[in-house]
């Protein structure tokens, strides 16, 4: 009970922060344009999300971590950061996000899709790390894992998307009992 009324008043806290800063953001940018001489308008940062095998091998079939590096890249951002899998690809409680293990509450779609709740991003600075530890390579080819903030934010493309190239095995792996 506690626990979500901190939520509840830090969300809200927030919010009015957000408002706020939105009907100060573009008066400062006015001001700026004037003293100097260049243009200050330039779009706003994409976020950005990079994916690699880094286990030992990346041919189907074989274990290995994929890690997948988030970042929103915004002004301002509250909200909740949501990574979705591709087939093929699913998390578990032994995955960790930032260092730490995932809990059963941030793993929705049978492991498609993890969700991180009450994420913060100002001026930036936020990366949110996932890392699937030790599982399976699928069957070879490409796969896409997608990433994006869902937020009451200001100056940014919060969904981005990166893929890993499963490679195919020369010799396909042998069978645990040594029949054909």
């Amino acid at each position: 009970m506690l626990k979500n009324m901190f939520r509840s008043t830090l969300t809200m806290m927030m919010a009015g922060f957000v408002i706020m800063a939105s009907m100060f953001l573009p008066s400062f940018h006015a001001d700026a344009k004037t003293v100097k001489t260049e243009s200050v308008n330039r779009p706003a940062a994409k976020a950005s999300l990079h994916s690699v095998i880094t286990g030992a091998s990346k041919q189907e079939w074989s274990f290995s971590d994929i890690e997948l590096t988030y970042r929103p890249n915004s002004i301002l951002a509250l909200g909740t950061v949501e990574f979705t899998l591709p087939s093929g690809f699913s998390a578990t409680t032994k995955d960790t996000v930032n260092g730490r293990a995932l809990t059963t509450g941030q793993i929705l779609n049978n492991g498609k899709t993890v969700r991180l709740p009450l994420t913060i991003d100002l001026l930036g600075i936020a990366e949110f790390k996932l890392v699937l530890a030790n599982k399976t390579l699928p069957a070879a080819g490409k796969y896409t894992f997608r990433a994006e903030n869902r937020v009451l934010g200001l100056g940014s493309t919060f969904y981005a998307e990166s893929s890993i190239e499963v490679q195919k095995r020369s010799t396909p792996p042998t069978q645990p009992c040594n029949c054909n």
